[in-house]
């Protein structure tokens, strides 16, 4: 993707163009792709025939995004028309990003894709990002499924990827609302998250992250307890391991006892005993 020019200077130029995050097909407008997922259109009666061409050179059209747009999914989900690409069923999204683009992606995605019971459609959006859309059967992959199906497939093409794996949807006029909240949540926690995640995993901090920020008790309470590298990752791992003591401590590579001290002086500082699953919540969310 061309870099020598930005939106911001596209923008000086050509002041009538506008920047989307969505390819709208409309004859009047001249398209250019961006970015992965960002379009800037100009209105082709403010451009000579030769400039239209020169921006076209510059900003061409990948072969990947040629493709995705042959796709009914990809126009209902990215484009928005209003053609439902099914009439009945559940579906569900899975949303694909690889570490870094390769020449084998297209394979690497054919044998994903071949791994599920039934899909209905595949593709890629871009050089790495890529959409499977999953029918519902009675024959529902799990998380640790789907990670073993990277795994496996990581050691045949040497291509490491992160999904986010959608709820199964009625294929409505409002599924794409769904999705819309899907991809938000996959933009913003694939970085941090595990390899495979839903929005159950991250479900929690979603929906009480900014609440936290904007509530002076919480603020208060997390400014006092005054959490350190050690004491964050011995409660996200008790978390994880759903107040466990036992296994939390195997997973930090500790002693039991080491870490039943650890949990009795943070009780003795702060009046918070983290073998309580309200109190250990409280914290979890503190450290988000």
């Amino acid at each position: 993707m061309p870099t020598m020019m930005k939106i911001s200077e596209l923008m000086q130029l050509y002041p009538t163009g506008e920047e989307t995050n969505v390819k709208l097909e409309q004859s009047h407008l001249l398209t250019l792709r961006v970015d992965s997922q960002k379009w800037f259109q100009i209105p082709k009666q403010d451009l000579a025939a030769n400039e239209q061409h020169l921006l076209q050179l510059l900003f061409p059209e990948d072969d990947v995004s040629i493709e995705s747009h042959q796709h009914p999914w990809f126009q209902y989900l990215f484009n928005h028309t209003l053609t439902l690409p099914k009439t009945e069923g559940y579906f569900r999204v899975l949303q694909i990003q690889l570490k870094q683009g390769a020449s084998e992606s297209k394979n690497w995605l054919t044998h994903l894709a071949s791994l599920f019971q039934e899909v209905d459609d595949f593709f890629f959006i871009d050089d790495t990002q890529a959409i499977i859309i999953e029918k519902q059967t009675k024959i529902q992959y799990q998380p640790d499924d789907i990670e073993g199906m990277l795994l496996t497939l990581e050691s045949e093409f040497l291509i490491q990827a992160k999904i986010f794996i959608g709820s199964f949807h009625l294929i409505t006029h409002q599924f794409n609302e769904f999705f819309n909240e899907e991809q938000a949540l996959f933009k913003r926690y694939h970085e941090t998250a595990v390899r495979v995640f839903s929005f159950q995993d991250v479900a929690l901090d979603a929906l009480t992250h900014e609440a936290i920020d904007n509530s002076m008790i919480m603020q208060e309470i997390k400014a006092s307890l005054q959490f350190d590298e050690d004491l964050t990752n011995i409660i996200k791992t008790l978390w994880e391991e759903q107040g466990n003591i036992t296994s939390a401590a195997k997973k930090l590579f500790i002693h039991r006892n080491t870490l039943q001290y650890r949990l009795d002086k943070f009780y003795d500082r702060t009046g918070l005993s983290l073998k309580k699953m309200n109190d250990l919540t409280l914290c979890y969310l503190l450290i988000h």
